[in-house]
């Protein structure tokens, strides 16, 4: 192969909230709630792509675009096509794989090299293989760097897997230059990796290798360049469930504390029972914890010490909000035992409840899961592409309800939810959760 002077990789992010129910995108998103989070997610830089990025030889030009979904596939082609790359590498997950092939597809028409990583790729490699020219399973710090190493002599291709999962030590400081001048409205730190326990229906936990925490300096580190960039940053924990470790927490929230940054995570109802360290993530600067309540007629397998009775993870959401940090209270909609019943149930429910957000998904039995091969196994699994994996699509045969009644009682679900007066009174919940954390400061 002769190599061009500089030779060029384009990084893609295929990100945004993406949805494949029509009725929905009419109804659900555009109602507040879920507007402020897919705005939320939008933000985001691809902290992913950054990490990765600080592995390339310095040998390499590297530029970033992002793809939410919305331009037709040509047109992400020509703007990827106008830095002239030699290699091309995607990052996405398993709703935006689809459109990844087409854009793969087109670009190796025009001779440019395709690399596939990310957690849809760690997952399920075989539907990536041949419709990209490599394929990542893994950490992509120790892969990437062999990837264009093969691509320099001509050997680029098939699938690339690690060896051995790496410690969180040995991944670099994200590459924040590559982001450009403007600073992001949220910026995202990782302080760990996977999550203890393996729920059935979790797509993070346990894809990328067992659970690792990062170290305490390299964290203050990576929010200390952060803080030097913008002044009260907004900052996402990309982690799976950020308390679920035995560490000790205070250096990680100090350093939070001392760059004065709002932040967000998520984690399990059980800090609810820490009161010491509730008020240390208070104090820190968090405005908001995503906790996963899961569904409400079904434990699923793999949950570990996370498992409980609804009304005790009530009590421990409430006890997260008296210390000044608002709760957004996750639930899944679909699971075996699901009823329009039981859907009316949740809805009366969400009609008074106490937490300042509330997100509603459908049961995704996303490739890689115990629930996703528990449900191919009895034939359950709905024809179709990998696009309607959204969290918002039904994808599966429930066991007491037909589809059209889930997809009915999910739309339904998300009318009543989201209208204007319970956005309204939710909100009020966290002027009231704020005020009480700007009073205990």
């Amino acid at each position: 192969m002769i190599l061009s002077k500089t030779p060029r990789l384009t990084l893609v992010s295929m990100s945004g909230l993406r949805v494949v129910d029509q009725r929905l995108l009419d109804l659900g998103l555009t109602m507040p709630g879920l507007k402020r989070r897919a705005a939320a997610l939008g933000e985001l830089p691809p902290l992913g792509l950054l990490t990765i990025a600080a592995t390339v030889p310095g040998t390499w030009d590297v530029r970033l675009i992002s793809d939410v979904g919305t331009e037709a596939v040509e047109e992400t082609v020509d703007r990827i096509l106008a830095d002239r790359p030699d290699v091309v590498a995607f990052s996405c997950l398993t709703p935006a794989i689809d459109r990844a092939v087409a854009i793969s597809q087109s670009l190796r028409e025009r001779k440019v090299r395709t690399i596939v990583g990310g957690l849809h790729a760690t997952a399920a490699p075989r539907t990536c293989e041949g419709r990209f020219d490599a394929v990542a399973v893994g950490d992509g710090e120790s892969l990437l760097p062999r990837m264009l190493s093969d691509w320099s002599t001509g050997e680029l291709g098939g699938v690339y897997r690690v060896e051995h999962p790496i410690a969180m030590s040995a991944s670099p400081l994200p590459d924040w230059d590559l982001w450009g001048g403007a600073a992001p409205p949220r910026y995202t730190v990782q302080t760990m990796r996977g999550c203890p326990w393996a729920c059935s229906f979790c797509a993070a936990s346990r894809m990328l290798g067992p659970a690792r925490v990062k170290p305490d300096p390299q964290i203050e580190r990576e929010i200390a360049v952060i803080a030097g960039r913008q002044a009260r940053p907004w900052i996402e924990l990309a982690d799976d469930n950020t308390f679920a470790s035995d560490r000790d927490h205070e250096p990680m929230l100090e350093a939070l504390r001392r760059a004065g940054a709002r932040w967000f995570t998520e984690s399990d109802w059980r800090i609810g029972l820490r009161p010491n360290l509730l008020r240390q993530i208070a104090g820190s600067g968090c405005r908001q914890i995503l906790i996963g309540f899961e569904s409400t007629v079904f434990r699923y397998p793999g949950m570990g010490a996370k498992t409980a009775d609804f009304d005790r993870v009530v009590e421990a959401a409430m006890a997260i909000q008296q210390a000044g940090i608002v709760v957004n209270a996750c639930f899944i909609v679909g699971a075996d035992g699901e009823t329009r019943a039981s859907m009316d149930r949740l809805g009366e429910f969400l009609e008074t409840a106490p937490f300042g957000e509330i997100q509603l998904t459908v049961q995704t039995p996303f490739p890689g899961t115990a629930l996703h091969e528990s449900l191919r196994r009895a034939g359950r699994l709905l024809p179709g592409d990998f696009s309607r994996y959204t969290l918002f699509d039904v994808v599966h045969q429930p066991d007491r309800i037909s589809v059209p009644e889930l997809r009915a009682g999910f739309q339904e679900l998300v009318g009543r939810v989201y209208r204007p007066e319970l956005q309204s009174r939710r909100g009020q919940i966290i002027k009231s959760v704020r005020s009480h954390a700007r009073k205990n400061t």
